[in-house]
């Protein structure tokens, strides 16, 4: 990675190369010691031309605050992502899920996913440092020292306990896919007192070949079932797993569509994808696809897919309809889907320690 503009390791501008892997970025990204921002921009557009400006301006700003008045905060570190230099960059744009002209995303310390711009928002430099303000904030604790969820190390009883401001579920559909991000970057990356709880894959459906040929890396036992027991897979076909975690059903369906099929992952939690990936070149799978983006707005064409299979995920989307007109869209004529999840019976009482934020999240 060849930075056009200097910057030191901990914050400034780096224009990214068109020769850069996003394994790199994502590398830079976890190990910053500082915020990060991403931006997708195309230099000929004046807003992007005009928002690099604001930017700019905004980490002269900390830089000078980080002199002169908080010598212990980092300014934050900016990736511009020029999609029109290269066909490369653009792609690169793409795989990160920053589909627009204009986009952002903002990591917090250790490469955590804190909040991006959604598809068609009009990107301001106040969205973008409200945006910094909140991931600052979360990455130092939060004002009620939680930062909304747990920290590592920190027992959920603990850090969110009954009656405090985390004990309800977020309303807002993008604080409800933050924080699922946030809990699943927790359980891939090892983090202890995170909210979401592992399962022996033995428990909900899968057999010990089934455990033994997808490997102990791909399970991360966050399912409630094993779709793949009843997807009937065969060779040759296009299967398609909804929110695919570290891989575990995409690498056994891998198996039954043999090397004239192809296996698509797709999960919103860049960790989760880069975990995904690395398992995928460990076990030498040329057949298996993780791409970057959210079950709402699939990365797929339409009339692609013979069978869609998903565990334990939809229940998480704040937006269950467009779900399924999304598995309606990209599936061929004749089309299955195979679903292990959970649902609400009727004339059931949720328990309340199942109404929190946390346990939403998982």
């Amino acid at each position: 990675m060849s930075p056009t503009t200097a910057s030191s390791p901990t914050g400034g501008i780096q224009y990214l190369d068109d020769d850069v892997e996003v394994d790199d970025v994502r590398t830079q990204i976890a190990g910053s010691s500082s915020l990060t921002l991403v931006l997708a921009v195309a230099s000929f557009a004046p807003k992007c031309k005009s928002l690099l400006a604001d930017v700019t301006s905004l980490v002269e700003t900390e830089e000078k605050n980080e002199e002169e008045e908080h010598p212990a905060h980092s300014s934050p570190l900016v990736l511009v992502i020029q999609t029109d230099e290269a066909d490369e960059l653009e792609e690169l744009a793409i795989v990160m899920g920053l589909n627009d002209v204009l986009s952002y995303q903002i990591y917090g310390n250790g490469g955590r996913l804190i909040t991006s711009s959604e598809e068609g928002d009009a990107v301001t430099i106040d969205a973008i440092a409200n945006g910094l303000k909140m991931a600052a904030a979360l990455s130092s604790g939060g004002a009620n020292g939680n930062g909304g969820c747990c920290p590592p190390g920190s027992s959920p009883a603990v850090c969110c306990p009954s009656g405090s401001a985390t004990d309800a579920a977020p309303a807002n559909p993008n604080d409800v896919r933050r924080l699922v991000q946030q809990s699943y970057a927790a359980t891939v990356n090892n983090e202890s007192g995170g909210c979401c709880v592992s399962v022996d894959p033995a428990k909900v459906g899968y057999t010990p070949e089934q455990i033994l040929k997808a490997g102990k890396d791909a399970n991360l036992g966050l399912g409630c079932g094993n779709p793949m027991s009843f997807a009937n897979v065969a060779k040759g076909e296009t299967v398609l797993d909804l929110g695919s975690g570290a891989g575990v059903d995409c690498f056994l369906a891998a198996d039954e569509v043999g090397n004239e099929g192809l296996v698509i992952g797709v999960d919103m939690t860049p960790d989760m994808i880069h975990k995904a990936r690395s398992n995928a070149v460990n076990r030498k799978t040329n057949n298996v696809e993780f791409r970057l983006g959210e079950i709402e707005y699939l990365p797929v064409a339409d009339n692609t897919v013979d069978c869609v299979v998903s565990n334990c995920v939809i229940n998480l989307s704040p937006d269950k309809p467009q779900v399924f007109r999304e598995i309606y869209r990209i599936l061929k004529k004749g089309g299955r889907v195979a679903v292990s999840d959970v649902v609400i019976r009727p004339q059931k009482i949720i328990p309340k320690r199942l109404k929190t934020a946390e346990a939403l999240a998982c």
